[in-house]
C-alpha cells in the first residue's frame, strides 16, 4: 500500500508578506506557475486525493502548500547536495529508487481500477503478455556476481567488477513502448539491505518476485504517461521530490519533529548565552515545575498476586494504613507504612523516586532486583504533594532552555529564508482554483 509522507509542519510558521500573485493563467493543464515553472492540475488533483483523509485542505490551501514546498525545495537544492539532504544509508533504498517506487505506488493507489482494466485487456489478462524473454540465473552467474552463499558479509555490497557482471546479465526482455530489458543490476540497485541479503543468499523466489515488481512499476508509469502525458508525470514526480526535499531542509534546521537530531540546532545551541537562559526561565517558569516533596505510605509484599489483591481492597475503600499493618513486610509496617515527607533533593532511593513520580495510589511495582534474586512488590499511596520550580541554575533548566531557544532561533531563521523567497516569487494561478492562502497556515 502507498504510504503517504506526512505534510510539512508549515503551520509552525507565520508569514504575513505576500507573493506576487495573479489569477490570469490560461493554460488549462496547469494549476499555477511559480517563477515560470508550472505545477500541473494533475499533480494537485493527485495530492488532494492522497491527502484528503489525513489533511483535508481546500484546493487553494493545498496549492499554496505545494508552491511553498517548491520554493523551499529549490532553496534546499541550492544550499545542499542530494547526499546532504538525504544522507546515504547502507540499509535504506537509493533515493531515486524510493522516489520512483513512491510515484508508481501512488499512481496505483489513485488509478488502481483503471490499471487493472488495462492489464485485463492484454492477451491472457496478465503482464506476462509483454514479456519477450525471461532468464533464470545459473549457479555460475550467481557465483560470479554474489560469490559463495556461505560467505558472511557485514555490508552485502557489490564490488565494481561484480557490478559489471550484474549489468551483463539480462533477466527480462519486454515490449513496452519499444523493447526494453531488466538486468540483474537493475534489480539489485532497487533493494534495501534486506533485499540485498536475499539476493546474496541466492533466493531465486525473491529475485523472481522483484522482477515482477520492477516490471509492474514500469508498466504503471508507461500507462500513466500514455494517459496523462509525460509532462504531467514529470511534474508529479517533481512535486513528490519537492515535498521530500523541503521536508529535508526543515529537518536540517531542526524544525518539525522537535526530537530529530540536527547539527544546525547543535551549533545554534552553542551560541545561547546565560542571559538568554535566565530570560527564558523567567518567561516560561511553569515549564520547570516539579514535585518538591510528597508525604506517602507504602506496603511491601513478597507476592504480586497479593499486591494486586491489596490494591483492590484499597480501591474498595479499606484503609491503607490498616492494610499496611496487616500485610506489609517492611520495617515501618507498624506505623502503617508511613514514609513521612520525601524531599526532591540529593541522591534518592528507588522507593523515594517512585513515590515522587506517583499522583495518588500506585500500581504494584516489582523491586529492581536481578532475575535470580527474590523480588518484592511495592504499593505506594501519596497523601500530599508540594510543587516548586527547578532551580534556575540547574543543569536540567540549562539543557531544556538552551534546546528551546535554539529551536526558536532556527524557526525564525527558516521563516526569514522562506519569507525572502516567497515575497519575491512571481505566481500565476488558474482563476478556477480560487484565491491562494497567503499566510502559512
Amino acid at each position: 500500500m502507498f504510504k503517504l509522507i506526512v505534510w510539512l509542519s508549515l503551520s509552525l510558521l507565520c508569514i504575513a508578506s505576500h507573493a506576487q500573485v495573479s489569477y490570469r493563467l490560461q493554460n488549462t493543464a496547469l494549476a499555477a506557475k511559480i517563477n515560470g515553472e508550472g505545477i500541473y492540475r494533475f499533480s494537485l488533483d493527485n495530492m488532494q486525493q492522497l491527502n484528503h483523509e489525513n489533511t483535508p485542505l481546500s484546493r487553494p490551501e493545498l496549492l499554496s502548500q505545494m508552491l511553498k514546498q517548491r520554493v523551499l525545495a529549490a532553496e534546499a537544492r541550492r544550499q545542499y547536495t542530494t547526499s546532504e539532504l538525504h544522507p546515504a544509508s547502507r540499509i535504506a533504498f537509493a533515493r531515486d529508487v524510493a522516489i520512483e517506487d513512491r510515484l508508481a505506488s501512488s499512481l496505483r493507489a489513485l488509478y488502481g481500477k483503471e490499471l487493472e482494466q488495462a492489464v485485463k485487456a492484454l492477451p491472457g489478462g496478465t503482464l506476462k503478455a509483454l514479456f519477450q524473454e525471461e532468464n533464470t540465473l545459473s549457479a555460475e552467474q550467481y557465483q560470479a556476481v554474489f560469490g559463495s552463499a556461505q560467505t558472511m558479509s557485514l555490508e552485502y555490497t557489490l564490488k565494481p567488477e561484480q557490478i559489471n557482471q550484474a549489468k551483463q546479465i539480462t533477466l527480462l526482455r519486454y515490449q513496452l513502448a519499444g523493447s526494453g530489458s531488466l538486468s540483474l543490476y537493475d534489480i539489485y540497485r532497487r533493494q534495501n539491505v534486506q533485499g540485498r541479503i536475499e539476493l546474496h543468499t541466492k533466493n531465486q523466489d525473491y529475485l523472481n518476485q522483484q522482477i515482477q515488481i520492477a516490471f509492474a512499476n514500469l508498466f504503471t508509469l508507461h500507462w500513466a504517461t500514455q494517459k496523462f502525458g509525460q509532462d504531467a508525470i514529470n511534474d508529479y514526480r517533481r512535486s513528490l521530490k519537492d515535498q521530500e526535499d523541503a521536508e529535508a531542509l526543515m529537518k536540517i534546521y531542526g524544525i518539525g519533529d522537535h526530537h530529530d537530531g540536527s547539527d544546525y540546532l547543535t551549533q545554534l545551541a552553542k551560541t545561547v548565552s546565560p542571559a538568554e537562559i535566565r530570560s527564558y526561565y523567567q518567561s516560561h517558569k511553569n515549564e520547570f515545575k516539579r514535585i518538591a516533596k510528597v508525604k506517602a505510605r507504602h506496603i511491601r509484599v513478597n507476592d504480586e498476586a497479593l499486591a494486586k489483591k491489596i490494591i483492590s481492597q484499597i480501591k474498595s475503600g479499606e484503609d491503607f494504613a490498616a492494610l499496611a499493618k496487616r500485610y506489609s513486610i517492611a520495617s515501618n509496617a507498624k506505623e502503617g507504612g508511613d514514609l513521612g515527607w520525601i524531599i526532591h533533593q540529593g541522591s534518592l532511593s528507588w522507593l523515594a523516586q517512585l513515590a515522587l513520580s506517583q499522583t495518588e495510589l500506585s500500581q504494584a511495582f516489582r523491586s529492581p532486583v536481578g532475575p535470580d534474586e527474590k523480588a518484592t512488590w511495592e504499593i505506594i499511596k501519596v497523601e500530599q504533594r508540594v510543587e516548586d520550580y527547578q532551580p534556575a541554575d540547574s543543569e536540567s533548566v540549562r539543557y531544556a532552555a538552551t534546546a528551546e531557544i535554539a529551536h526558536q532561533k532556527a524557526t525564525q531563521q527558516f521563516n526569514a529564508l522562506l519569507k525572502k523567497h516567497w515575497q519575491s516569487a512571481n505566481i500565476e494561478v488558474s482563476p478556477s482554483i480560487g484565491a491562494l492562502s497567503q499566510g502559512l497556515k
